[in-house]
């Protein structure tokens, strides 16, 4: 564990923005501007601040709707979800004594065997940790799930202490430094690059071969097929496709490097 920052309450308040907007683009007009029904009454300081910062505007029919800001970080949002799955998600089970990586749907990461070096991955990139871990949970599908969630994103709620403690509970790149057998150092950086770079190549093997196996799923060049509409999202907004090896020299041959996305405000 390392002497990680807090997470502050500016971040909890994006967050809970950026969760509303991915349930809103899932389902529109869910929102009533009053939100006097049931656990609605949770969401009212995170429509506050979304209202504040134009991400959402109130309607004709006094439903909150996306504003044109609002709908850029929706998709700003869907772009980091696929980049996290695309980089990050294999470091959530690595073997550091084998070199190897758990196989999607195959290995059960639970096995005291994987290491998670997602954050340390996104730490030595530059990308916000908390952001990992908030994108891991919004990815797996299973955040809404929970039928207590509008309480998760109220701001103020438990869900936030939890992510940090999360966060703060993840290998550090230190921790991942050893002496080899004739006595010489081998620093976590050096340990981590090297993981990152393995990881790297297997996403890119995996890209690959899922490609091949779905082209048509998978080619962002072709546009839809005859009689398909556009992917639309439900704000009705066209999303540029994510293509996640667009520099892939830079990628395989830097540990380090990161796509822009990852840099940009959230908004």
């Amino acid at each position: 564990m390392s002497d990680r920052p807090a997470l502050s309450e500016a971040t909890c308040k994006r967050f809970a923005a950026l969760a509303l907007l991915d349930r809103m683009a899932h389902a529109p007009g869910a929102f009533h501007a009053a939100l006097l029904e049931g656990d609605n009454t949770f969401l009212e300081p995170v429509f506050d601040f979304m209202l504040a910062e134009d991400l959402v505007s109130i309607g004709d029919d006094d439903h909150y709707r996306a504003t044109p800001l609002g709908r850029r970080a929706y998709q700003r949002l869907l772009h980091q979800q696929q980049s996290y799955l695309a980089h990050f998600d294999i470091f959530a089970g690595v073997d550091l004594g084998e070199g190897t990586f758990a196989e999607p749907e195959a290995d059960y990461l639970d096995d005291p065997r994987w290491s998670d070096l997602r954050v340390a991955a996104a730490e030595l990139k530059g990308v916000d940790p908390y952001r990992i871990v908030f994108l891991s949970m919004l990815a797996s599908g299973q955040f809404f799930e929970n039928p207590g969630w509008k309480f998760d994103v109220a701001l103020g709620s438990s869900f936030f202490s939890e992510l940090e403690a999360i966060v703060r509970e993840q290998i550090a790149m230190e921790e991942l430094g050893y002496q080899d057998e004739d006595g010489t150092l081998i620093t976590g950086e050096d340990v981590l690059q090297d993981v990152i770079l393995q990881g790297a190549a297997i996403n890119q093997q995996r890209l690959a071969e899922e490609r091949n196996r779905q082209p048509s799923l998978l080619n962002e060049e072709e546009g839809p097929a005859e009689g398909e509409e556009e992917n639309l999202s439900a704000f009705d907004v066209a999303l540029v496709p994510y293509e996640p090896f667009g520099p892939a020299a830079a990628y395989a041959g830097s540990a380090t490097f990161v796509e822009p996305l990852w840099l940009d405000p959230y908004w």
